[in-house]
């Protein structure tokens, strides 16, 4: 009978911490307005579409894309570590991320995913370009980032997806190119 009730309430927590989790998956919005305030957006794109110089905002945690270079060249390499593989190319994409929220959150470079061309594409690092990896942000804290991935020199098309929500696996696109 212990066994029984103690099963139970674990179940109940798990569909309880579920529900939570899912509910707190609808608090997104995108804009998609540049500095000047006029929109960047295309009659093609969804909510879920941002492009350089836009944000989205989800659960008080805001994201501004500040630039992306789809040709970057502009690192430190004296001694030839970080050529990019024969056919690919550097793109870095610059962040700015408030927390604008009640609570703490946790902001990670490892919450992007590149795809050129519909093709995953590896994250790569180096020293001089992208040395953050994630924290945690106190309510009204910011912090700037980059992140850098490895691309085919002919894609023709070039987004990132941000994962906002783990367990529903929301994400926004970020259209680079």
């Amino acid at each position: 009978m212990k066994r029984t009730k103690r099963c139970i309430g674990v179940m109940l927590c798990l569909v309880v911490f579920a529900a939570m989790a899912m509910g707190s998956g609808t608090d997104t919005s995108v804009d998609n307005s540049n500095a000047s305030g006029a929109s960047n957006e295309t009659s093609t794109e969804t909510d879920n579409v941002v492009n350089v110089g836009g944000s989205f905002e989800k659960n008080g945690l805001k994201c501004t894309v500040d630039d992306a270079d789809t040709e970057f060249t502009d690192y430190d390499d004296p001694y030839g570590f970080y050529k990019p593989h024969d056919g690919k190319k550097y793109v870095k994409a610059d962040f700015t991320f408030e927390n604008n929220g009640k609570s703490d959150a946790y902001v990670s470079s490892l919450d992007f995913d590149c795809f050129a061309d519909d093709e995953s594409c590896d994250q790569s690092y180096m020293e001089s370009v992208n040395e953050f990896s994630g924290d945690t942000l106190s309510t009204g804290r910011k912090v700037s980032f980059s992140v850098l991935f490895e691309v085919p020199e002919n894609a023709e098309s070039i987004e990132l997806e941000y994962t906002t929500n783990i367990w529903t696996s929301e994400k926004i696109i970020i259209k680079l190119q």
